[in-house]
């Protein structure tokens, strides 16, 4: 999380209601969490501090990582769960509201045997009609396997898939992401390090390993939409070189 001061209280407490079901708690034993404070200049971390210190439902924890970067800040967190004895890993990011039940369906292929899993993202509500659209789009999903599968299945294997893991709703499990690498210690702009992660999990297993979780879902907002417009939007997560279209990446 950077300077997610105006959004991080509401996700907190989406994340302290998550529900286990009695099954999941009988194997995991609950769960915890570790939130990653990627040296925020506003009162993210103060916002923060004062909501553990206040008593939660489940343990929470929060870490600073210096370099900055999506993929050193989720490679912080999921090490620091590793070290603490975890033999699962699910991320979210600090501007979504994870659905309730969203920890239990994530972690079920898991549970079954899969080593990387990723849900569905659904726009936050009270962006009117952007997140009606979004939405709306989203839930063509089976054409968006089709498009993602004609436009990877010329590459290597590696990086071939019929859908995208994205960051902020996944789920590994603690052996693979040390085998794999885990996520690459970047920037957004230098690379999308959940498209990293499922493609060196995907060297390891194959196609087979990674699942598909349509009940774990997360809202998330659409800031980065409303700032660039639907074609900047578009072109700035196609670009081989983002720093190139000058947009600004830290948007709150």
């Amino acid at each position: 999380m950077y300077n997610e001061g105006r959004l991080i209280l509401q996700t907190l407490r989406a994340i302290e209601n998550l529900r286990l079901t009695p099954v999941h708690r009988d194997v995991l034993g609950g769960f915890r969490v570790i939130l990653v404070d990627n040296n925020s200049t506003d009162d993210t971390a103060a916002i923060v501090s004062q909501f553990i210190a206040a008593g939660t439902e489940v343990p929470f924890e929060m870490i600073t990582e210096l370099e900055k970067g999506t993929g050193s800040a989720a490679d912080a967190g999921a090490r620091r769960a590793i070290e603490l004895g975890a033999t699962y890993i699910a991320r979210t990011d600090a501007d979504t509201l994870p659905d309730p039940d969203w920890l239990a369906s994530i972690i079920a292929p898991l549970l079954a045997g899969k080593r990387l899993v990723g849900g569905r993202v659904r726009a936050r509500s009270g962006a009117g009609m952007q997140s009606t659209m979004f939405n709306a789009v989203g839930r063509l999903w089976r054409v968006g396997h089709l498009v993602e599968w004609i436009r990877t299945r010329d590459h290597e294997p590696d990086k071939r898939r019929s859908f995208a893991v994205v960051g902020n709703n996944l789920a590994i499990d603690a052996e693979m992401y040390e085998e794999s690498g885990g996520f690459p210690r970047t920037s957004i702009e230098e690379a999308d390090e959940d498209q990293v992660l499922q493609q060196r999990v995907r060297a390891i297993t194959g196609a087979e390993g990674i699942a598909l979780a349509p009940n774990a879902i997360v809202y998330t907002s659409l800031r980065r939409l409303d700032e660039y417009g639907t074609q900047g939007f578009v072109s700035w997560y196609a670009s081989s070189d983002r720093a190139a279209t000058e947009q600004n990446t830290d948007i709150r």
